[in-house]
């Protein structure tokens, strides 16, 4: 083993140096930069409650669940792997949680999930059945009177965490999450 061998060994452990720094810029960035585009950071519903929270939407085949804010769309594949009858819309206006949930929509195959680029203010919502939200009880509040003039009677919506100041749940549920993390309640309502 000359030195052509170690040259080459070389070549390739600078690459995989440079490709694991990449991931991480790129990983990093999915978090730090997320704020300069939207005002809503990027975080993430635990794998942990994520059927519970498909549980508590009760979709059929006939749901079509939005989740506004979707980041990198675990809920919905998550909710198509269990009902891949339902249509599934994720509106994300981050371009990097984006790009990731596109990504992930690729590589699932998930023929019934779109995920959407765009504001969930100026985005059509009304043929939804279901709406996941995980958002600040201040954007919550901004999006009550977008889904009183949008929404059908009958449209639930499940809250994680964080509850309209102005609307009273139907129901809320504790998560199985130990106390001092996120993920402890999901706030369910009827519009």
């Amino acid at each position: 083993m000359g030195p052509l061998y170690y040259g080459n060994f070389m070549i390739f452990l600078n690459l995989i140096l440079i490709l694991t720094l990449l991931f991480i810029v790129l990983f990093l960035s999915l978090f730090l930069l997320t704020p300069l585009f939207s005002k809503i950071p990027f975080v993430p519903v635990r794998k942990k409650v994520l059927n519970d929270i498909i549980s508590a939407l009760e979709l059929s085949d006939k749901s079509v669940l939005y989740d506004l804010g979707c980041g990198d769309g675990r809920i919905l594949f998550s909710a198509h792997k269990l009902n891949p009858n339902a249509r599934y819309v994720g509106i994300e206006i981050a371009p990097f949680p984006f790009f990731w949930a596109k990504a992930r929509k690729f590589f699932n195959r998930s023929e019934n999930v779109s995920i959407v680029y765009g504001d969930m203010f100026k985005t059509d919502i009304s043929s939804a059945t279901d709406v996941f939200l995980y958002l600040f009880p201040k954007i919550m509040n901004s999006l009550l009177p977008k889904f009183e003039k949008e929404l059908s009677p009958g449209t639930r919506v499940v809250s994680c965490d964080f509850q309209f100041s102005n609307k009273k749940p139907i129901k809320i549920l504790n998560l199985k999450s130990n106390s001092y993390q996120l993920n402890r309640k999901l706030f369910i309502y009827e519009f």
